[in-house]
């Protein structure tokens, strides 16, 4: 299986366009060696839930209700995960995506997907290395005659430790149903386990929720490794996963939209619409993005 290498000194980045567009790795190159900055995987890996990040596109996270309604018509979603009963993460991360161009420093993939009504678009992903930092762009364009309703993020997969710290401001989390479907917002308060905004430890249990209010930047500090990764993305939203103390990952992810908001497009007056979704309806030709910068650093 092919990977491609970006190399700029500082940093590595490995991505497999066959698999999702993921990348397989992300280190640090130090006098010792590689050092993961994400949970790393293999070249012959197949699976992007044991690589280190993958696009989220046309939407994030799961919708319910088998489907969705989105002007008057009913649009039907299967479950596209095994042990998942419902559709997940869209289906940019399951598809091969297309090499446009590959420089030293630099990685552009594009897909054409029309598999899943009403959405048909085309997505751009593009990786590229600068100094200390890793820039990643997604973005994608509606071709089809009837709009749809869009949503963006990136996965990523990080080393979870004892010591690991997460720094990222919210206003507020949504709580879930077993499903993992959101039920009711609420305010964060200043001492609770869930509020990362002054940088603390994940808590003990499972967490699966999504953060909103968030200002777009966020710290996640390995003290005894002496590291420090930045992510700054363009959007306030950002979900947090882990199934607790005993898993040796975690994953922050910067999103766009609201878990579940396609099944409230149509009706403003319902659920999470009561929250602005951060859905983005794109006509025939229009185009939406996101930006995520995510740079290494010496820890405090």
């Amino acid at each position: 299986m092919t990977t491609i290498t970006l190399d700029n000194g500082r940093l590595r980045l490995v991505v497999n366009p066959v698999v999702g567009g993921s990348v397989v790795r992300f280190d640090r190159l130090t006098e010792h060696g590689p050092e993961p900055l994400m949970r790393p995987g293999n070249d012959a890996e197949r699976d992007p839930n044991r690589l280190a990040m993958y696009p989220l596109v046309p939407w994030s996270n799961r919708i319910g209700g088998g489907g969705f309604t989105w002007q008057g018509c009913h649009y039907p979603l299967a479950a596209n995960l095994a042990g998942e009963p419902l559709p997940i993460h869209g289906d940019g991360w399951q598809r091969e995506w297309r090499v446009e161009r590959q420089a030293q420093h630099e990685l552009r993939l594009t897909l054409r997907s029309f598999e899943q009504p009403p959405f048909d678009y085309l997505a751009e992903l593009s990786y590229r290395l600068a100094d200390d930092t890793l820039e990643v762009v997604l973005a994608v364009t509606h071709r089809g005659e009837t709009p749809a309703p869009y949503g963006l993020g990136l996965h990523p997969w990080f080393p979870r430790s004892a010591d690991v710290r997460l720094e990222a401001t919210a206003e507020g989390v949504w709580e879930v149903d077993a499903d993992q479907l959101p039920t009711e917002w609420r305010r964060l308060e200043a001492t609770e386990s869930w509020n990362f905004s002054r940088g603390k430890g994940l808590p003990s249990g499972k967490i699966d929720n999504l953060f909103t209010g968030w200002n777009g930047r966020a710290e996640l500090r390995w003290p005894e490794r002496g590291v420090t990764l930045e992510v700054r993305a363009d959007t306030s939203r950002y979900l947090v996963f882990s199934p607790g103390k005993q898993a040796d990952f975690f994953c922050f992810e910067p999103v766009s939209h609201g878990v579940d908001a396609h099944r409230f497009a149509d009706s403003p007056t319902q659920g999470l619409a009561s929250e602005e979704s951060g859905l983005v309806i794109l006509e025939e030709g229009e185009r939406c993005e996101m930006c995520c910068h995510f740079r290494c650093h010496p820890a405090d």
